[in-house]
């Protein structure tokens, strides 16, 4: 099984979605296509478990920031936003990610499945933003996480792999660190509010837009919980 998930992803990054399929994974693991459907009934759930897959080191990379107890929240931040710049730069981010982007615009499936990616992702930064700057509402601490994790995610087209400006990684990140850590330690909501959010606008039962039900959103969050919890216990 491990190498059916392994061939799917390498078919993702150099030929695409539209590439994958079960019949092709077969092929390449050089096995006749019902050693394949023995696991797998189509290609989403192929997909899935492909994602889990590439997912899964992320959870255990966020889980280790988090439990750097000899790191401040704004050192816990910054080496958040380093992790995520260098990944980028790496081939399968690179060629995979924005794949996935083009793809979420028209299949409901992969739009859900890339959303559960960066809802993990927000939510490590949604602990540290609050940790940092405790004045923000929940509804500003979640929105400034979205911006964060674009601004990273929209680095890709330029320092990305083999990407024009991949060579200047060390100064893109040291510029990114600072105007990131420094927004969420020095934002205030009366700014925010000067600048055209009124907060009397805020509705008191908001909830994180999302396109997962609320049936995996709260599934995601409790395993996010329990992760973090193993995190803290860790000697």
């Amino acid at each position: 099984m491990g190498q059916i998930l392994d061939v799917s992803l390498d078919i993702l990054i150099e030929s695409g979605y539209e590439a994958l399929s079960l019949r092709e994974v077969a092929r390449r693991c050089g096995v006749q296509i019902g050693a394949v459907t023995y696991y797998y009934k189509g290609r989403n759930d192929l997909l899935q478990d492909v994602l889990n897959m590439v997912l899964a080191p992320y959870g255990e990379k966020f889980g280790a920031i988090r439990a750097a107890s000899d790191l401040s929240a704004e050192q816990k931040l910054e080496r958040l936003i380093r992790l995520l710049l260098e990944d980028i730069q790496t081939k399968k981010t690179t060629r995979l990610f924005p794949h996935l982007w083009v793809l979420a615009n028209h299949d409901p499936f992969v739009a859900r499945a890339v959303d559960r990616i960066y809802v993990l992702e927000r939510l490590t930064l949604n602990s540290l933003i609050a940790e940092i700057n405790p004045h923000l509402s929940h509804q500003e601490r979640e929105t400034l996480a979205v911006f964060i994790s674009a601004s990273v995610a929209g680095s890709t087209m330029f320092v990305g792999f083999e990407k024009p400006w991949s060579t200047e990684l060390p100064l893109y990140s040291a510029i990114a660190c600072r105007a990131l850590v420094d927004l969420v330690r020095t934002i205030k909501p009366e700014e925010l509010e000067a600048l055209g959010w009124r907060q009397g606008d805020a509705k008191p039962d908001w909830k994180t837009p999302t396109l997962l039900t609320a049936e995996d959103f709260q599934a995601l969050l409790d395993e996010w919980e329990a992760s973090s919890t193993e995190g803290d216990e860790r000697p």
